[in-house]
């Protein structure tokens, strides 16, 4: 009968002990995570990149001028068991006022979903001007990512940047996204849309993906209408064939600082490899993000002998066979436009 109720009595205690250690326990990570926190500007953002270590958390955060305590910090992530759930992203200090406050936002994704609709023909520069404009990134290292040889590598794409390599479409990101993140939205995208039979198209005509994007982007600049993209694909890949220059507007109108113009005689000499009027083939790249039926237009050209379209002012294009031809299309092109005037 002692002994029961000796055993009795321990399992009580140690009960009791376990009870007060679960309640200590519980204070403790009150306490810590009550801890305050206090920033200079509040309207300011904070970057954790990805793979970034709790420091690197820290050193971000006191370059905004933010006071805590590091201790607490770091007590706060291990006692909630979140100090490998550190997600990557643009945060805002408005609205963290303590350390339960901060750990909540950066072991999760956050941030409202962005709207930014990028269109097929846009190139580059026009596309981070667009993504600035909705999110505010960093547009400079935007940029340099978009033109850094070993970040590209790293996205298994093979060309001299990722100019053509940015999907258009509608995307809707999260305001702490990441410019990488963006970026790699985007290429994923693009590379969902090069399927396979894109592939195997471009194996049956012996092009590389950079060569169908960098195609698929000139067409993509002459074509106003989607139904006219393998008849003009058709001019560029005979062309080629015959060892002709592709003389593409386009092409010169990509190495013209600023918005296009009226290309003059002088425009067509400049000495660029992206200048299609003195360089044969392709030019070394896309010169636009073109669209899925412009990819798939570089693949598989309607079957013509065509060699010359000029614009006929309707958002179509008069195709001939010979420079006669061609020249009869546009004299008589200008001749409608001066009867029209």
């Amino acid at each position: 009968m002692e002994k029961t109720t000796s055993y009795k009595n321990l399992k009580l205690t140690i009960g009791i002990l376990l009870f007060g250690m679960i309640i200590g326990v519980l204070i403790t990570i009150n306490i810590v995570l009550s801890w305050k926190i206090e920033c200079d500007n509040l309207d300011a953002q904070f970057v954790i990149p990805k793979g970034a270590s709790v420091k690197q958390v820290i050193d971000s955060l006191q370059t905004k001028s933010c006071n805590f305590n590091e201790t607490a910090f770091k007590a706060g992530l291990y006692l909630v068991g979140k100090t490998k759930s550190l997600f990557p992203g643009k945060y805002q200090l408005k609205g963290i006022r303590d350390i339960n406050d901060l750990i909540k936002r950066i072991t999760a994704p956050s941030g409202e979903k962005i709207r930014v609709t990028i269109i097929e023909g846009w190139e580059l520069y026009r596309i981070i001007e667009e993504i600035d404009s909705k999110m505010n990134i960093d547009s400079y290292k935007f940029t340099q990512l978009c033109n850094d040889h070993n970040y590209i590598s790293t996205l298994d794409i093979h060309a001299p940047s990722l100019e053509g390599f940015l999907f258009p479409d509608t995307y809707y990101f999260l305001s702490s996204s990441l410019e990488e993140d963006i970026i790699e939205t985007m290429v994923n995208m693009f590379k969902h849309h090069f399927s396979k039979s894109l592939h195997f198209m471009a194996k049956r005509r012996e092009m590389t993906m950079l060569e169908v994007v960098t195609m698929a982007s000139i067409i993509q600049g002459e074509a106003m209408y989607n139904s006219e993209m393998k008849k003009i694909s058709s001019v560029y890949h005979n062309r080629i064939k015959k060892n002709m220059l592709l003389q593409a507007d386009p092409t010169v109108q990509y190495i013209v600082p600023g918005k296009n113009i009226k290309l003059y005689y002088k425009h067509l000499r400049i000495d660029n490899p992206y200048n299609t009027y003195k360089y044969k083939g392709l030019p070394p790249g896309p010169i636009n993000s073109p669209g899925l039926e412009a990819l798939k237009s570089a693949v598989t050209p309607l079957n013509t002998d065509y060699i010359y379209f000029v614009a006929n002012g309707t958002g179509y294009h008069t195709f001939t066979k010979t420079i006669k031809e061609h020249n009869k299309a546009k004299n008589e092109i200008k001749r409608k436009k001066k009867k029209s005037k």
